[in-house]
């Protein structure tokens, strides 16, 4: 059985969705750059996510985005559910998984050192896999640090394939990055786009020593750009199912501390919300569920109590 999810307004997650077997699906063609950044866009502003950083690779994709009203679940609902079809128009195919159920994360973050881990991770990731040199030369779509919290970005028309012109969409998006206001409290914006640039370029410094010292090189975005949407990147899967299969990893932060008091709280949650979920189900409909509670109130009309995430902690 699924583990019970907590979402709380207000939490700041590090998102990774990866396609079914890792496949290409997501490769940057222009077309699908476009229905990347539109989708996105509009499925964040429909639920009230903040996307801070964002990273389109071919066969997965990562962001950090700040959940404001505690609806990413919907927002990921609709995210991926409509690139999936895209993917499956585009493709011509029928009856396929687009993303894989076993790879894809959503981590809660538990302070502002830990954000900046995560942009610039997910920044750097186009580095990270020894495909460019730059983050600049990757040409998936992703934040520029030196755009991080602007709200500028590149404008992207509504691709014409699968979209309804006549639909509720809107004809064009801007994919830009948001910095909340909650954050400023613990650091100014300037302050966090130089930390995550020295994070970005320490990563750029031990790829290129890696390429320098020939333990690896760099497989270039044409090789990117000739590779079909079913070729499978060579990774291990990330979890197997079974008694093989790894605990997933909930929350992360910069402490030892941190990470134990945000996991006691998820635990408590869980408890909490599989008491009341039996009661619930013997019948007493008037049962209040914890905060955070998400599927029983969405699906099953369950009264659930108000509540906000804890904010994030100060830098270290």
């Amino acid at each position: 059985m699924t583990l019970a999810k907590q979402r709380l307004p207000g939490t700041t997650y590090f998102v990774t969705g990866v396609c079914e077997r890792h496949e290409f699906r997501l490769k940057p063609t222009p077309e699908t750059r476009a229905a990347f950044a539109f989708t996105l866009v509009e499925s964040a502003t429909r639920h009230g996510i903040d996307v801070i950083a964002v990273c389109q690779m071919s066969s997965h994709y990562h962001a950090v985005v700040f959940d404001r009203q505690g609806w990413l679940s919907e927002f990921l609902r609709d995210f991926h559910g409509v690139m999936g079809r895209f993917g499956s128009s585009r493709d011509g195919v029928e009856q396929t998984k687009f993303w894989s159920a076993q790879d894809g994360d959503a981590v809660a973050l538990g302070d502002i050192d830990t954000v900046i881990a995560k942009v610039a991770y997910t920044l750097a990731n186009p580095v990270k896999d020894f495909i460019v040199p730059r983050p600049e030369a990757w040409i998936g779509v992703m934040t520029p640090v030196a755009t991080l919290g602007s709200g500028m970005g590149t404008i992207f028309a509504r691709p014409k394939r699968f979209f309804d012109p006549e639909g509720w969409t809107s004809e064009m998006v801007i994919m830009g990055s948001d910095y909340p206001h909650e954050f400023y409290d613990l650091m100014p914006l300037d302050t966090f786009r130089r930390k995550v640039a020295e994070r970005v370029e320490a990563y750029v410094a031990d790829a290129d020593r890696e390429v320098k010292a020939g333990r690896r090189r760099w497989s270039g975005v044409e090789k990117v750009k000739k590779a079909s949407v079913w070729h499978a990147a060579d990774v291990p899967l990330r979890r197997e199912v079974g008694h093989r299969s790894g605990a997933r990893k909930r929350v992360a932060a910069a402490t030892k501390g941190r990470v134990l008091a945000m996991l006691a709280s998820l635990l408590a949650f869980r408890k909490a919300r599989l008491e009341a979920w039996q009661r619930f189900r013997s019948g007493l409909h008037d049962t209040l569920f914890p905060p955070g509670t998400w599927f029983s109130w969405r699906f099953y009309g369950a009264r659930r109590e108000p509540g906000v995430a804890v904010p994030l902690a100060a830098p270290s």
